[in-house]
């Protein structure tokens, strides 16, 4: 179809799914967006959240604990890829599940984030110090 756009969501591990959408909805650390064929390139982190993949009347749901969106290409030949740290199929799970799969991946980034910092700090306290006499 003409406006279609090639679209991949791909893991580590594997595809999980690749085809033609209309529209790609996902999470970025500002907020939810959606990408349509002839979008500007486009780069976001993503947040622990669902991609939505709208293909004709149906849509494809992926519970991703983070990762990135690119966006890209003439608009005869536009595509989105998504490199995710995992996904999952959301249709596999019923919403409470799936909601409570999100909150879990946030959880885990949080303390990520958190043990990176902390070893920063470390790494800053056991460096040599400067020191201005």
């Amino acid at each position: 179809m003409a406006g279609n756009m090639k679209v991949s969501i791909v893991t580590p591990e594997k595809a999980m799914w690749e085809g033609e959408a209309d529209l790609v909805i996902a999470r970025s650390p500002e907020g939810e967006f959606g990408i349509m064929r002839g979008h500007i390139p486009f780069l976001a982190a993503l947040v622990p959240g669902l991609i939505t993949v709208v293909e004709g009347g149906g849509r494809q749901q992926y519970i991703v604990p983070g990762g990135f969106l690119e966006a890209s290409g003439p608009v005869d030949d536009y595509h989105v890829i998504v490199l995710a740290d995992d996904a999952e199929e959301a249709g596999d799970i019923d919403a409470a599940e799936a909601i409570k799969r999100i909150e879990q991946a946030q959880r885990e980034k949080d303390e990520d984030v958190d043990q990176h910092a902390e070893a920063k700090m470390r790494a800053a306290m056991a460096g040599p110090q400067l020191r201005r006499d």
